[in-house]
């Protein structure tokens, strides 16, 4: 999977960080509990997020006047790009789908988002 992230500008490590960030859009997170979640020292998570910062993808938000205290959060051309690599990761998502309706397809994100949820809090 590197080589085919290399086309996206995106490392496997930041992919899992750039994936993480989506699958809190619109909420942000602290680098420190980034870090936690995706494994990944937290120099590391800075690192990656002020690449994703200059490329317009996240962007840090002050939580109050403490410059230690802040969040990071998925840009909309973040998240864009991100559907663009899930997209092209998962090419036949749109006819695995076909024939869902609506209503099964958010009963399905609901359910994964939750297991997605229980297994960051589970982490060993």
């Amino acid at each position: 999977m590197g080589v085919f992230l290399d086309g996206f500008g995106l490392t496997e490590a930041q992919f899992s960080l750039l994936n993480h960030l989506a699958r809190r859009m619109p909420k942000g997170q602290s680098v420190t509990t980034i870090a936690a979640a995706v494994e990944v020292k937290q120099p590391a998570v800075s690192k990656m997020v002020a690449k994703f910062e200059g490329m317009g993808w996240a962007r840090f938000e002050l939580l109050s006047n403490d410059a230690r205290a802040k969040q990071v959060f998925l840009t909309q051309a973040g998240g864009t790009h991100f559907l663009e690599v899930q997209r092209a990761l998962l090419p036949d998502y749109v006819q695995m789908m076909e024939g869902w309706s609506d209503e099964e397809i958010s009963t399905l994100t609901a359910q994964l988002f939750r297991l997605v949820g229980w297994l960051d809090q589970n982490r060993l």
